[in-house]
């Protein structure tokens, strides 16, 4: 399967061969050999081109996936054979502004000698990365893209509240509108939040001015820090105050835009050590109802 996928990338025996750091011939023979196994061509081979049938575009995906397991596999088992006691958690920057750090002090308390690695990294590319194991957990914003084999569990649910750069009128009040706020440049924050905030402004008539967009949260916050606009941020971004920024809520009586903070598994995959980090989690979030109440970060 990964002289196939090497050759179906490629398209080309030659430079698959070099890829692969063997010579051309073992490797047309191995796949002459993969076409005779399964009963079907693969490529359409000619002099001038190397190319996929339908067939061979089928197989390409499911060989993907089955490397993919297969690598899963051999972590989890290598993990076992040492013995290693740790929890790879990955997670977005809002995870850090209250319920991770609490979270690992408490688990800490309670099981010193389990190491826990942290890697910080975009929602989607925890995804990928649990898929591949290679995070057992992640802490990611809720999505309805989400694959249907991740179990989930909430862990914190907030309002969202204005950033503003101290050079800017606003800032001077306790809380802004919506009109305000579209009337100020506006910094466009992840994908995720992007299209709930743009529908809360359309839904009074509004539309803010973009003038920046950021791919991460505190990404968007640095930007209002440096004087580039205004924007929207979960209430809990309080709780980590950044230079030259002021957190104002919004006052329009409108239903509010929740960000909702998922931890999120693959129950097949996940290994006992991070098997009992969610029982942890489950036992957290039920002993701090505060995380689940969207305006606990105001008070």
């Amino acid at each position: 399967m990964r002289l196939f996928i090497a050759v179906a990338e490629e398209l080309h025996f030659g430079r698959a061969a070099r890829r692969l750091n063997m010579s051309q011939p073992p490797l047309s023979q191995s796949i002459k050999r993969l076409e005779l196994d399964l009963g079907v061509q693969l490529f359409n081979r000619s002099r001038r081109s190397t190319e996929l049938t339908s067939a061979g575009r089928v197989f390409l995906d499911h060989a993907r996936r089955t490397l993919l397991q297969v690598n899963l596999a051999r972590e989890a088992t290598q993990r076992e054979a040492l013995k290693i006691p740790e929890v790879r958690l990955s997670f977005v920057g809002p995870a850090l502004y209250r319920v991770l750090p609490k979270a690992i002090v408490r688990y800490r308390s309670l099981a010193p000698d389990i190491q826990i690695r942290l890697f910080e990294r975009a929602s989607p590319d925890q995804i990928t990365g649990i898929q591949g194991g290679e995070f057992d957990v992640g802490f990611v914003l809720a999505s309805p893209s989400l694959p249907s084999d991740f179990e989930t569990l909430l862990v914190e649910r907030t309002v969202q509240i204005a950033a503003v750069p101290m050079d800017c009128p606003l800032v001077q009040k306790d809380r802004i509108s919506l009109t305000e706020l579209a009337e100020q440049p506006f910094i466009l924050p992840p994908e995720r939040n992007a299209e709930k905030i743009l529908s809360i402004f359309r839904s009074v008539g509004l539309v803010p001015m973009v003038a920046q967009e950021a791919s991460q949260i505190n990404t968007a916050i640095s930007l209002v820090s440096a004087g580039l606009g205004c924007t929207m941020v979960p209430a809990t971004a309080k709780l980590k105050p950044a230079p030259n920024v002021r957190y104002l809520p919004i006052s329009d009586t409108i239903r509010p835009v929740l960000t909702e903070l998922l931890m999120v598994w693959l129950p097949d995959d996940i290994g006992k050590w991070g098997d009992a980090f969610v029982d942890f989690m489950q036992d957290f979030v039920r002993d701090n109802e505060e995380v689940l109440d969207p305006n606990s970060a105001l008070r």
